[in-house]
């Protein structure tokens, strides 16, 4: 059955309808479920209110409605970021990744940019056209004295171990076929050490395919590594084709890169001291996923917004930065987690999936990110949840490797604190012993989860439908017991038919 659109009283406080914000660039984010109070004469709310008569004596209460908005991300990939030393190369027909960094581009290798002999990056070649033994080139011949600047991010730092488990590769790298991990080894090895050389194995046969792969896919899910450049270089046999070797890029110095590191350990101990030994998985991840939520502002145009030194040093990011950050203290602690690139209703994002108690679900921290004029507060309507319930609104792109299912509902928010309602009576009873239980506090957020679209709708229609005006009635039903009052004649309210949530806001008058 088709719902009625909501009436709405004169002399009215409405909310303005939210604008889709996002890391789109020249466009400054809004934030969803952003609550400004503005009291108009006479006023109409977008989409789903009209107006009716009412008393000159007696206002009627009011039931205002935001629109959900996306925390979406994107960026357009830069032109060309990997270069050779000259060499003619076929250029693969490849699909880029597109994520909210500045991608490394899968479609592009070859460059007019001229190598820099500096580099000492010379492949040389023997007389009949092949590549000359490289038993020097392993990942393992790297144990050469090295230099106070050479030396690696892991002995330059006091470090501090939470977890014996601490995990040291991402859930992609087991993924990946021997090739692929021996491309990704040897671009870390080199990175930890600040090196700019990567000497590749000729036996491997390595394509500008395949390093470029996994190059991106180190940019997307080593997070440690916020110092690497989208640019690269490599180094080709004339005669194979293939890579001899290659060079990393650096965004900083070195001395820079371990200032800067010293500060992120720093402030991300901050928050893993926050764990104590009664935890469980579901704590500790509920417990990183507040703090970032709660103190980074999401800002597109800070210069290390899509890094962990955006989230940690800096507090300003967009979801490249908050997916990584995630992760990165997951790993601390020995709690698997996966970088999910994608979009959200067309516009690209980045996500997480996370392991809890052997089974995986999707998180979203940029989605927790809110601030409003009556508030801030953590929103969980992308806390732990399935495959299923971002089916309708994400796309995940395809990667070299294959993503964990996530099917379970068990670490759900909404299903661990009991607040699924199956049908209106369930709403209305979470609703009302909500209203109690928050009133105790300075928290002003009533929130519930459908369990079904049937049931989702109906208890919508029910709370903000003027036939119905339950959500008012449900106001002034509980104000009596509340310790601290609130104002019955404003219903602020926010919905999502995605996540199936619905939340009411408090606004107290003492």
């Amino acid at each position: 059955m088709k719902k009625s659109k909501i009436p709405v009283i004169l002399s009215v406080a409405v909310i303005s309808a939210m604008v889709m914000s996002g890391c789109r660039n020249g466009q400054k984010p809004d934030w969803e479920d952003t609550l400004p109070m503005t009291v108009l004469e006479t006023t109409v709310p977008t989409v789903v209110c009209e107006t009716e008569e009412t008393t000159t004596t007696t206002p009627e209460p009011t039931i205002v409605t935001t629109e959900k908005t996306k925390r979406t991300a994107s960026s357009a990939a830069t032109e060309e970021l990997a270069t050779t030393t000259g060499q003619t190369t076929t250029e693969p027909t490849q699909s880029t990744v597109p994520t909210d960094i500045e991608n490394v581009p899968l479609d592009k290798h070859t460059s007019s940019t001229a190598y820099d002999p500096s580099m000492e990056l010379k492949p040389t070649t023997n007389p009949d056209g092949e590549m000359p033994s490289d038993t020097t080139a392993s990942v393992t011949s790297t144990a050469e004295t090295e230099s106070s600047t050479e030396e690696t991010l892991a002995s330059a730092i006091d470090g501090i171990v939470y977890s014996t488990d601490e995990i040291q590769r991402p859930y992609s790298y087991n993924q990946l076929n021997e090739k692929q991990q021996y491309i990704y080894d040897a671009v870390i090895t080199a990175a930890e050490r600040l090196k700019t050389d990567v000497p590749l194995s000729k036996v491997m046969d390595i394509s500008a395919d395949d390093y470029c792969e996994v190059y991106q896919q180190i940019y997307n899910d080593e997070h440690a590594l916020f110092y690497i450049d989208t640019k690269m270089q490599y180094a080709m046999n004339n005669a194979t084709k293939k890579l001899a070797s290659a060079i990393i890029f650096y965004k900083y110095s070195d001395e820079k890169i371990l200032e800067m590191q010293k500060e992120i350990e720093a402030e991300a101990k901050k928050i893993l001291d926050g764990i104590t030994p009664d935890m469980t998985e579901y704590d500790i991840v509920k417990h990183f996923h507040d703090s970032i939520a709660s103190t980074v502002v999401y800002d597109e145009t800070a210069d290390n917004c899509r890094d962990i030194y955006g989230v940690f040093v800096d507090k300003k990011a967009i979801c490249g930065g908050y997916s990584k950050a995630f992760s990165y203290l997951c790993d601390k602690v020995g709690i698997e987690t996966a970088t999910v690139t994608g979009d959200a209703d067309g516009e690209a994002h980045m996500w997480n999936m996370v392991k809890i108690d052997g089974q995986w679900y999707n998180i979203d921290v940029t989605y927790a990110v809110t601030e409003s004029e009556v508030g801030s507060y953590i929103r969980y309507d992308y806390f732990c949840v399935t495959d299923e319930m971002l089916a309708d609104s994400r796309t995940v792109y395809e990667q070299i490797y294959t993503y964990p299912e996530a099917v379970s509902e068990e670490c759900s928010y909404y299903v661990k604190n009991g607040l699924i309602a199956d049908n209106w009576a369930d709403a209305r009873a979470m609703l009302i012993n909500q209203i109690g239980e928050v009133s105790k506090t300075d928290d002003f957020v009533i929130q519930i989860k459908c369990s079904s679209k049937e049931a989702y709708d109906d208890v919508v229609y029910r709370l903000f439908d003027a036939s119905q005006k339950e959500a008012i009635k449900i106001f002034e039903e509980a104000l009596p017991t509340a310790e601290k009052k609130y104002d019955c004649r404003s219903v602020n309210y926010s919905q999502d038919k995605n996540s199936r949530v619905v939340k009411l806001f408090l606004k107290y008058t003492e």
